[in-house]
């Protein structure tokens, strides 16, 4: 085996910075312990000792609406949470009475909210989990695709309440309040997994090395590297963003190339700040908070980092990341550093009670971050399994296809795994 990886290192977006007390991640904060595979890989690589698991507060989260912050709570403390008016905690009252629906179309993720839960709940609470989540538009991404889990209770339940109502039978502390796991991490960040698979890959890792096409060949295929070098292989695994990897098959697969290509991306820009504990008058205890759209700032949403891990920022200081971009914000890319760090000032500084500068600033851009399943996606999934189909020796990984999670990318990776050992007996 050898991979073949265009950067000078390896992991994409997943990347941590140490330095002067603080730890600050290029692109994921952590994943969900829900997922059995990941932690397989983590106990593989001998990191199960160095797993760190969000602390218990992280179960508080916000979402800054109407001028304040106000903390998520299940029902029936929702019922009396100034987050939304009491017409749209009525409205949501009203989920079990929505019919189910039947049309076979696509759908996006905000219809699906203001049809089963109303308006005001899909602009609040749904469009910023999403910006959270895909840094997306709600209105332009398929349930189907980025929410599976919930498109299928409604098919098999018929609705979100009498979905809720069957589980708890099966498993008596689910929750309304989102999906099951503890945000976990690595002691030495996100980048700790990704530099140790890398040992443990060794010399089968070629840095550096830019794949320019791949072609089918004597029951094989034909990967040609941009410097000239050509190399025969059974098996090629695609795990790069679908806009590469098109170019990559576009000579022998145009119209699956023109499929991946179609996906779009979505910026983001992750600004880190550190701060003297006495700079904040928020107490912080908790995850952060998401920005609805409908409340006119620029900004996505704040974690509070060093509220969630211990070891990611000095004694006495606290450490912010806030989100910046996405698919309803593509423009944020052409402020520079001085004026992203203005906006993050005037924004989230009066939400906090931040006083004075920070004592320590990262800023993280990355200009095609996070694919956006659009109300097309099945097509393109349905491009990939057909040319897999044709050309068993192909195979499709990463997070352009059935989720964007690194639990999802873990998922991906076994299903090729599991295609491979298949055809080779």
């Amino acid at each position: 085996m050898t991979v073949l990886e265009a950067d000078t290192r390896l992991g994409g977006t997943a990347r941590t910075d140490t330095a002067d007390g603080f730890t600050t991640e290029w692109g994921p904060n952590g994943f969900l312990d829900k997922e059995p595979l990941t932690l397989q890989w983590a106990d593989d690589l001998g990191l199960h000792d160095r797993l760190s698991r969000a602390n218990e507060n992280a179960a508080r989260r916000f979402i800054y609406a109407h001028g304040r912050l106000n903390e998520l709570k299940g029902p029936p403390a929702f019922l009396f949470s100034p987050l939304m008016s009491a017409a749209g905690r009525l409205r949501l009252l009203c989920e079990p009475f929505i019919p189910q629906r039947t049309s076979p179309e696509p759908e996006s993720i905000w219809n699906f909210a203001a049809r089963r839960i109303g308006r005001e709940a899909a602009d609040v609470m749904v469009a910023s989990m999403v910006s959270g989540v895909y840094a997306g538009d709600a209105k332009q991404l398929s349930l189907q695709h980025c929410f599976p889990r919930m498109y299928q209770l409604e098919r098999d339940h018929g609705g979100l309440y009498r979905a809720l109502r069957a589980i708890k039978k099966q498993d008596p502390t689910a929750s309304p309040m989102g999906p099951k796991g503890t945000l976990t991490t690595f002691i030495g960040g996100m980048g700790e997994l990704i530099e140790t698979a890398g040992q443990a890959l060794g010399d089968r890792v070629r840095l550096g090395a830019s794949v320019k096409r791949v072609t089918p060949a004597d029951g094989g295929h034909t990967v040609e590297l941009d410097g000239g070098e050509s190399m025969q292989t059974e098996h090629v695994i695609f795990a790069a963003p679908a806009f590469a990897v098109a170019g990559m098959i576009e000579a022998a697969e145009a119209q699956t190339a023109a499929r991946l290509r179609s996906v779009p991306y979505a910026s983001i820009s992750v600004v880190c700040l550190a701060f003297e504990r006495s700079q904040v008058k928020h107490d912080l205890n908790g995850f952060g908070f998401l920005i609805p759209r409908t409340e006119g700032l620029r900004g996505l949403g704040c974690l509070w980092t060093s509220s969630l891990f211990n070891h990611r920022a000095s004694d006495g200081k606290v450490l912010l990341r806030i989100m910046y971009g996405g698919a309803t914000d593509p423009g944020i890319q052409d402020l520079d550093d001085d004026a992203l760090t203005a906006l993050v000032a005037k924004e989230i500084y009066p939400i906090l009670g931040i006083s004075g500068a920070p004592t320590m600033c990262r800023i993280y851009r990355h200009g095609r971050g996070i694919p956006q399943y659009s109300l097309q996606h099945q097509q393109v999934l349905d491009a990939v399994d057909a040319l897999e189909a044709r050309q068993p020796g192909l195979h499709f990984a990463g997070n352009a296809y059935r989720g964007v999670s690194l639990n999802d990318c873990v998922v991906s990776a076994r299903r090729v795994l599991g295609r491979i050992k298949a055809a080779t007996g």
